[in-house]
């Protein structure tokens, strides 16, 4: 599945979306403007002598244009509203609906089974973390991911989810919230939300007026009648829009579907995982009473009156997408999972060790599932500890003289640090940048003010000893996530200059004859289509870190391009060191540009 091509896509779409929300609000704001036109002139003589000329005047009068703003302007501040509400990202949406963020050391099984799982499908996506949120009272199996793109993502599951699916269907449901984090859709979401929100928000101030309008005097009714129409023009207006979310949110469930398949090479998991919502009394139903606005978010469908506005294809379409061959039945795959825990023994909560091994079949997660395996437990634990992940990241970045004289270290947090870096060195760079992207959902819980204080001390420690590629990609890393950051854009020129810098160095770092690193480098150039870039005279490591947020901003089919560049330069000697895949790895986390497609 190719992630970008599904991202540019998401982008069409999201123009689409807007011209046909665009469309819903303009015929509201007519439909409203014309009636209180109408109510305004009345049975004037003008409109008796000619209806459709008088009530044209008065739409297009000065009365007419501000009542036409008014509607506009309170659609677009409720939706703004709305979008700064979630402006926190994906962690807001699981607060509103009930979900408790699981921790990070969890000593519940079925919790430390699912962080399992998504800590291997990040490692081998190439993109840091998600938080994990758990909906505790929800019994329906179900599943969602929100937020406006990695680097905020968080994934959340039901109760019924997590204790009714075994390891390979969690898994396959997971791959299909992780597919919408690669497939850009979660952004497109949160915009629907926040569109829809406005044109509900009508039937709202429509209820308010008629019921302030209750009265016998004729200007009274004039009030009731002017909220009797918002309300129901309020309601039209949400119910085309609930149409074009649903549309548009089936689509992309078939698309997740798909990416899941190949994602895990494993149909039978997330196919399994559809079957037992069929067959369970609680289906993929959520209870709490905000779901509603999000039913697009989830795997699973909730009920709904018409399949128009239903959010999700039928369970037995998206079940014969995956397996042609199914029986369509619900229940077999109940039978199935009895049959398997009476013929299983009880055994002790799986180790990382015993995932490993699992996922040895599966192709695409098997890099992401050795990377864990291989990572020693208490320096995986350090990492989802927020203090101890603290002392990690810093124990990554610090120097060989002058840490001592860091502010705001008192010594017990430099003698952790001391007892970590020879620990740390034992590691590979892969391994150690694996334990950063383990660490940033943790360092991601400490507050506003003390991420100000580590960000200070981390970039005072790159200061001091600025040497090495692991220490440049651990503090751009760092750097990127810890922060609030805007993409910005840039012009073909500029894209096209920090492409050529980035490339510099995966040429320099994979190759010491100067020839060889030419070569490296003008394979990746010329795949871009500049053909006549210089190459670098030295790694311009400063350069490229004030280049990276040009990259950030461009387009998901521009990413793919880059990604295939740099992956061309380095395996253009036909042979990957540990420094380029460490540096490969790191520029995908820094454009935001996944590995997996």
């Amino acid at each position: 599945m190719d992630f970008f091509a599904q991202q540019d896509q998401a982008r069409k779409r999201t123009g689409q979306l807007v011209f046909l929300f665009a469309c819903a609000v303009i015929s509201i704001v007519v439909l409203i403007n014309a009636l209180i036109a109408g109510l305004m002139i009345g049975s004037s003589p003008q409109a008796q002598r000619d209806p459709l000329t008088a009530l044209l005047d008065r739409m297009l009068s000065l009365d007419g244009a501000m009542i036409s703003l008014g509607i506009i302007a309170v659609i677009a501040l409720v939706s703004l509203f709305k979008w700064l509400a979630l402006r926190s990202g994906g962690s807001a949406v699981a607060e509103s609906l009930g979900g408790r963020r699981i921790s990070p050391n969890t000593e519940d099984p079925d919790e430390r089974r699912l962080r399992n799982v998504v800590e291997e499908m990040a490692l081998a996506a190439g993109m840091p973390v998600p938080q994990i949120y758990l909906l505790d009272h929800e019994n329906g199996i179900n599943a969602f991911a929100a937020g406006h793109g990695p680097a905020d993502a968080v994934i959340g599951v039901t109760r019924g989810c997590l204790k009714k699916l075994d390891r390979d269907q969690l898994q396959g449901v997971m791959a299909h919230e992780f597919s919408h984090i690669l497939n850009g859709d979660m952004r497109l979401n949160l915009r629907l939300m926040a569109i829809l929100a406005g044109i509900i928000f009508l039937s709202q101030i429509g209820e308010l007026i008629m019921h302030a309008g209750r009265g016998r005097s004729k200007d009274a009714q004039k009030i009731a009648i002017v909220g009797i129409a918002l309300l129901i023009l309020g309601w039209i207006g949400t119910l085309f829009g609930k149409a074009i979310k649903a549309a548009v949110s089936r689509q992309r469930e078939y698309l997740a579907d798909a990416s899941a398949v190949q994602f895990t090479r494993n149909p039978s998991g997330i196919a399994d995982a559809l079957k037992l919502i069929g067959a369970d009394s609680h289906a993929s139903n959520i209870e709490h009473p905000k779901a509603s606005e999000s039913s697009h978010l989830f795997f699973g469908s909730f009920k709904s009156l018409s399949s128009a506005f239903a959010t999700h294809p039928p369970l037995e379409k998206r079940i014969y997408a995956i397996q042609p061959q199914w029986d369509g039945q619900y229940a077999s795959v109940v039978k199935q999972m009895q049959q398997r825990t009476e013929s299983t023994p009880p055994t002790q909560p799986q180790t990382s060790s015993t995932q490993g091994q699992q996922a040895e079949r599966l192709t695409q997660l098997l890099t992401g599932a050795l990377l864990l395996d291989q990572l020693p437990q208490p320096m995986q634990q350090r990492a989802h500890e927020p203090e101890d992940a603290r002392e990690l990241v810093l124990a990554l970045l610090w120097p060989r003289h002058g840490g001592e004289h860091i502010a705001d270290l008192d010594s017990s947090v430099i003698a952790a640090i001391n007892q970590l870096k020879p620990q740390l060195e034992g590691l590979t760079e892969q391994q150690q940048l694996c334990l950063v992207q383990l660490a940033i959902p943790s360092l991601n819980e400490l507050s506003a003010p003390q991420k100000e204080v580590l960000l200070s001390q981390l970039s005072y420690c790159w200061q001091l000893d600025d040497q090495g590629l692991l220490r440049w990609c651990v503090w751009q890393v760092l750097r990127h996530y810890l922060t609030d950051h805007h993409s910005q854009r840039s012009s073909d020129k500029q894209i096209k200059q920090a492409a050529a810098c980035l490339m510099g160095l995966l040429a320099h770092v994979g190759h010491q004859d100067m020839v060889a690193t030419k070569a490296a480098y003008h394979r990746g150039t010329n795949s871009l289509g500049d053909y006549l870039s210089e190459l670098p005279g030295s790694p311009q490591w400063q350069q490229a870190a004030q280049l990276l947020p040009r990259l950030r901003g461009a387009k998901p089919e521009r990413k793919r391009r880059l990604m295939t560049a740099f992956k061309l330069c380095v395996e253009h000697d036909g042979q990957i060191t540990e420094q380029e895949a460490v540096l490969l790895h790191c520029l995908a986390l820094l454009i935001d540009a996944p590995t997996a497609q």
